[in-house]
């Protein structure tokens, strides 16, 4: 293991029922990676990020995140941010939008900062996503891409030094996927931030990645978007599929047997 790794994962298997959703799974991030984490519904991304934030064990192998076992370490809590997908939250949440956001603090103990400190993080993470004059809106009132923009300010507001983002544009227009991809890309290089992006989309995440992680139960690639082949997508997908490259040799789409 790389001293600078902050995650790894070492020979991984788990389980649902009889049915393994990840198989041998070994994977390392160093510090300031930023990496995609592709693959078919029901290949085991999720399930990835469950076991990195704690939710699952592994049925066999081991998992560490900043050095400690997730189940079972608490150092690496504050450390980590997580943006789930949009469903995980009630339609009619009765809160306010910069309510959510302050959510992110009280998962983490940072209150104790009193409230003065507390109210200028929540306002300069709803600033970094433009949502500053939505702050007293309620959560249900919102946009899908304005509900996305606050769950990305509310993983963002302790100042995590990973972030994990679970199909964070689901939901979301193509403008409001580009912006969001633009500030992950500023973010990274201005917090020195580490990401891990589960998405669909290879070409909307390829030129913001440094490397893709494509995962069906096992990983089957882990490497710069630019060596993703064919072959690798008919092997994770499991069917006949066509890489279309634009823009300095990076994988722009995947086209499938009945697309054109």
């Amino acid at each position: 293991m790389s001293t600078n790794s902050i995650v790894t994962l070492s020979d991984v298997t788990f389980r649902y029922g009889n049915t393994n959703a990840l198989e041998h799974v070994s994977l390392e991030l160093e510090a300031g990676a930023f990496v995609g984490l592709i693959g078919p519904n029901g290949g085991g991304k999720s399930t990835l990020l469950k076991l990195l934030l704690g939710l699952e064990a592994p049925l066999s192998g081991s998992v560490r995140v900043f050095g400690d076992d997730p189940r079972t370490g608490t150092n690496w809590r504050r450390k980590v941010g997580h943006v789930p997908q949009q469903r995980e939250f009630t339609a009619r949440f009765p809160v306010t939008a910069e309510q959510v956001v302050a959510m992110g603090l009280l998962a983490h103990g940072l209150p104790k900062l009193g409230k003065s400190a507390s109210e200028q993080k929540t306002a300069r993470a709803l600033e970094r996503v433009g949502m500053t004059t939505h702050k007293n809106k309620t959560w249900w009132t919102l946009s899908g891409g304005q509900k996305q923009r606050i769950l990305v300010a509310r993983a963002l507001v302790h100042e995590p030094e990973l972030l994990l983002l679970d199909e964070p544009t689901v939901g979301v227009d193509a403008q409001g996927q580009d912006l969001l991809n633009q500030w992950l890309a500023e973010w990274r290089l201005e917090r020195k931030l580490t990401v891990v992006l589960v998405s669909h989309d290879v070409g909307a995440i390829s030129p913001i990645c440094d490397r893709l992680a494509c995962l069906n139960v096992q990983l089957h690639f882990h490497d710069a978007p630019e060596k993703l082949s064919t072959a690798d997508v008919e092997k994770i997908y499991g069917c006949p599929a066509k890489l279309v490259f634009h823009d300095h040799s990076l994988p722009h789409m995947v086209v499938g047997p009945h697309e054109h």
